[in-house]
């Protein structure tokens, strides 16, 4: 990134306001204060359906030496098809704009940010990704490399992916190009720039491939932090973009949130929501009619903010703790409630603690892993907060069969409420501790208030229910011995849910 010293000045002088809206009492979550009801009865909301692969997971970390050998490890092939992952976004996100498929080697020009990655680092090949797709059972999404490839050489690579049994069905153009690296302001200085050149693109994927869907990058501009750091490239993009773009069938966006450290403090788990009610109010809602929504990465984000410059240590880093998977799993059904959003995406399969091997592209994050890398004394493969909160969800989606499932969102407007702070999309919400959805015939519910609730199920039942819980700051991999604990049960007509709890139910 470059131009870091204005904007970075400015950056910092909202992290100091958010540390100061950090220690004030209005991030307390009042939950545990609040009288609640007998019962809450949820509204279930318009149906709608979606693909059984509606979920997915980026392919991510790939740029160490230890991630990218991670790669090739049957344990860990073993680890992402217990995710049930019904996409697979190939060859991950910043990685895929900078890499030689041919070789699975980085770019080494003097603008790459994998300059020396490639040492001692085993290269992912396609073979590589099919044969992770042929463990899994998931399909790819590949991400295609605009900036240092050619229409036909992607293209080439796509025939390659066929023959060696990969469906080519979803592809995106491109990788985040409207943040301020000076290589894709130099290719692309605005959204109509992109549009016209994508426009080509489109033109020739569609003459060798005529079915495929095709998604163009926009941004996420809920954010003000990001706005006011990225400047008018950044906050017009997506304007130019929907005004010029022809022949496409989606967006996809990359949503990820910055809880203060207040969130962790009070271990609220109410982020995800809040960022969900940014995203689709001010950035879901300006995408044009005739165009889907894939949020081909989304997640928590870690702080100091290393990947926009601030300098690192400045804030403590993120923990992944429990309350974050609950936040996470929000979010994921708000998005699969949304008849806009056809794919969501999580990043990412594998990650850890940063490390002096992982440091390109803003080095590792803790708060990303659904399997952690075994960096900082984690359990090598093992199964995060995000995890155990993301598998009952990818499973009720994916198990449903081939042909579509409908889905209803649950809203409980009369739960406790949960407070929450957030750096981007900046600001203090207040949202429901409920949120769930009615998943083909399966339930999902998320409590993730500090209070125990009772939920009248929107069907007598009887229901087989798995409950998942833990205290919020609970680390599974990465603390030792912290686990999330399950039970199950039959129900009938109603549910209890302990306090910071997820619950899977299906008809028996």
């Amino acid at each position: 990134m470059t131009s870091r010293g204005p904007a970075l000045r400015a950056l910092l002088g909202v992290l100091a306001a958010g540390a100061v809206l950090a220690g004030s009492s209005t991030a307390i979550d009042p939950a545990s204060s609040a009288s609640l009801p007998p019962t809450l009865t949820p509204v279930v909301g318009v149906a709608r359906t979606v693909q059984p692969a509606f979920f997915g997971v980026n392919g991510a970390r790939i740029i160490s030496a230890p991630n990218a050998s991670e790669w090739h490890d049957p344990v860990f092939t073993q680890a992402v098809a217990a995710l049930a992952p019904g996409y697979l976004r190939i060859q991950g996100g910043t990685t895929s704009q900078w890499i030689d498929w041919r070789t699975g080697l980085f770019d080494q020009s003097a603008n790459s940010p994998y300059v020396g990655a490639n040492a001692g680092r085993r290269p992912i090949l396609m073979s590589d990704w099919a044969d992770l797709l042929r463990a899994t059972g998931a399909q790819p999404v590949y991400d295609l490399n605009v900036t240092t490839s050619t229409p036909a050489d992607q293209v080439a690579m796509l025939h390659e992916a066929q023959r060696l049994g990969m469906p080519v069905t979803h592809l995106e153009l491109g990788n985040e190009l409207y943040i301020g690296d000076k290589t894709y302001k130099a290719l692309y200085p605005t959204g109509a720039d992109y549009a016209r050149a994508m426009n080509h693109w489109i033109d020739v994927l569609r003459t060798s491939f005529p079915g495929v869907q095709i998604a163009v990058s926009a941004a996420d501009t809920s954010s003000s932090l990001f706005s006011a750091f990225y400047g008018k490239r950044y906050t017009s993009w997506n304007k130019l973009l929907y005004a010029g773009i022809r022949g496409a069938d989606a967006v996809a966006l990359h949503p990820y949130w910055f809880p203060t450290p207040a969130d962790g403090t009070t271990a609220s788990a109410g982020s995800g929501l809040a960022a969900w009610k940014a995203l689709s109010t001010k950035v879901i809602a300006q995408v044009p009619a005739d165009l889907h929504v894939w949020l081909t990465e989304y997640n928590q984000m870690d702080v100091p903010f290393t990947e926009v410059g601030v300098p690192s240590g400045l804030l403590p880093g993120a923990k992944q703790t429990w309350a974050v998977g609950l936040s996470l799993a929000a979010f994921s059904l708000q998005a699969l409630a949304d008849p806009r959003v056809t794919m969501a995406v999580v990043h990412s399969a594998l990650n850890g603690e940063p490390t002096a091997a992982a440091t390109q592209s803003g080095g590792n994050m803790e708060v990303h892993a659904l399997l952690a890398d075994g960096s900082g004394g984690s359990t090598l493969f093992g199964r995060t907060a995000e995890n155990d909160s993301l598998t009952p969800l990818f499973d009720a989606v994916r198990d449903q069969g081939s042909g579509p499932v409908e889905v209803r969102l649950l809203t409980v407007a009369s739960a406790p409420k949960v407070t929450t702070s957030l750096w981007s999309p900046t600001g203090v919400s207040t949202v429901s501790g409920v949120t769930g959805a009615w998943i083909g015939d399966r339930l999902a519910l998320v409590n993730l208030s500090s209070s125990a609730v009772r939920i009248t199920l929107p069907s007598a039942g009887p229901w087989s229910a798995t409950v998942q819980t833990a205290p919020p700051r609970t680390r599974p991999a990465f603390n030792p011995g912290d686990t999330v604990g399950s039970s199950t049960a039959t129900v009938s007509a109603t549910i209890l849910l302990p306090a910071y709890s997820e619950a899977l139910l299906s008809q028996r």
